[in-house]
């Protein structure tokens, strides 16, 4: 090429043929022709070979490098995931196109490749007659996995923030050897990450202490979609009126607050936060892995720092307008997430609740004393706290000791303690006005 490029080009300078001819015979434009013409004018032993020939470029990335540190550092990570560490951590800048033809070479796919990806290296490894080691460990991986392709139809994202939410939770291997569940309340005209709790079960707890999150952020929402847990709903097949039918204690608390409470066991119903879990399988654990996450409540303390970085980068906030409700107060929050239970007032004027014995007492700190066998509404926040509601009356519970601390006969240093006022919530509470008569049939306390 580079011979019939000098020949050609001879007899444009000795006249003997046009540029435009050139241009065609040698398929450049006539702008190069002329910078051609003007080099071999000024110094006709001019080969017309580019300057940079032979010389490795600035911006030349280390392929061999990047595989090895993903082999041995970064290996199970999605392709976008993986550059952002490179850039971050090893400071190589590299773009997603560039390694996943580098993964395509190795035979490897990013644990986010599609459909059309795993069955392209499947059948070009099939091929093979000799494979190495890791196109064993992928063949194996592509041969074992269950097939899940389902139709998923795309859907129309609410128009405002704050006018519908999406709540579920994930078992995983998020940290750790043992798997644990990630509670999550997701928005779904935004994407953002409204609440994020972890627990090792799938429980009622959690995920009032998402809603707590979100109450506390941003105000009220509108609509809550889950799944058909019986955290959420519990159909009474007994009862056939639908007036007569169970209320789980979530479902209280969404009436109390004013929120619509959906429930559908179909994954399509809520395909944001399923979605989003996706999305932080392929993240998260490997945040929480650099952290030095143990325990659960490391992981919860992390992720007060990871969300607000992991809804910057996703998250979708432009033109688009807030619904939230009136944001509650502390004390009103505290007056809604809570937990009832029916129990009985024993021989000793004693509740039981949790292998403890509780004694009532009133706002003036004297104790109350309820006829035996007497049932009564137990109401315990999310802090500890513990009430009880015998006829529209609210009473402090106070905790029976098995033993006395101090002797007051044999101890020198014993000082009476100073019987304090109970903090009763006024007569106006959430609690007077909305439960005391829904929670006096035995009928609407479901054990979740």
């Amino acid at each position: 090429m580079d011979r019939q490029r000098l020949e050609v080009m001879k007899q444009v300078v000795d006249g003997r043929q046009s540029i435009q001819w050139a241009a065609a015979k040698l398929k450049k434009s006539e702008r190069t022709i002329k910078r051609y013409k003007a080099r071999l004018e000024v110094n006709p032993e001019d080969d017309l070979i580019h300057k940079n020939r032979g010389r490795s470029p600035v911006n030349k990335l280390n392929g061999d490098k990047i595989w090895k540190l993903y082999r041995e550092k970064y290996f199970g990570l999605n392709v976008l995931f993986f550059c952002e560490k490179l850039e971050k951590v090893e400071g190589i800048k590299a773009s997603d196109t560039f390694v996943r033809k580098l993964l395509d070479e190795h035979d490897v796919f990013s644990p986010q490749a599609w459909h059309r990806t795993r069955n392209a290296i499947r059948k070009r490894l099939r091929k093979l007659q000799k494979l190495n080691d890791v196109q064993k460990e992928v063949m194996v991986s592509l041969e074992t996995e269950k097939y899940t392709r389902t139709v998923h139809p795309s859907q129309p994202r609410s128009k405002y923030f704050g006018e519908e939410l999406q709540m579920d939770a994930c078992l995983h291997h998020w940290f750790g050897t043992v798997k644990s569940q990630l509670h999550l309340a997701i928005d779904d005209a935004t994407g953002i990450i409204v609440g994020a709790w972890f627990d090792w079960q799938e429980t009622r707890s959690a995920y009032y202490e998402v809603t707590r999150q979100f109450l506390v952020r941003y105000g009220i929402p509108c609509l809550i979609k889950t799944d058909k847990r019986t955290v959420f709903e519990y159909e009474n097949r007994k009862v056939k009126d639908e007036a007569e039918d169970t209320m789980t204690q979530y479902q209280h608390v969404c009436r109390t607050l004013g929120v619509e409470l959906r429930c559908s066991s179909i994954p399509q119903f809520k395909p944001r936060v399923e979605r989003s879990f996706k999305t932080l399988q392929g993240r998260l654990p490997e945040e929480l892995k650099e952290a030095g996450v143990q325990t659960i409540g490391q992981a919860n303390e992390f992720l007060k720092s990871y969300l607000p970085k992991f809804n910057e980068q996703f998250a979708i906030t432009e033109c688009i307008e807030s619904c939230w409700g009136m944001q509650p107060s502390e004390e009103q929050i505290e007056q809604t997430l809570v937990t009832f239970a029916k129990r009985t007032v024993d021989c000793g004027n004693g509740i039981k609740i949790n292998c403890k014995y509780y004694a009532t007492f009133d706002k003036d700190g004297s104790q109350v004393f309820i006829q035996p066998k007497t049932k009564v509404s137990v109401i315990t926040t999310m802090n500890g706290e513990v009430y009880a509601l015998h006829n529209d009356r609210l009473l402090v519970l106070e905790q029976i000791p098995e033993r006395q601390k101090k002797s007051e006969a044999v101890d020198f240093d014993y000082k009476k303690t100073v019987q304090r006022k109970k903090y009763i919530p006024p007569y106006d509470s959430i609690w007077r006005i909305t439960n005391s008569n829904f929670f006096k049939k035995k009928s609407n306390f479901v054990k979740t």
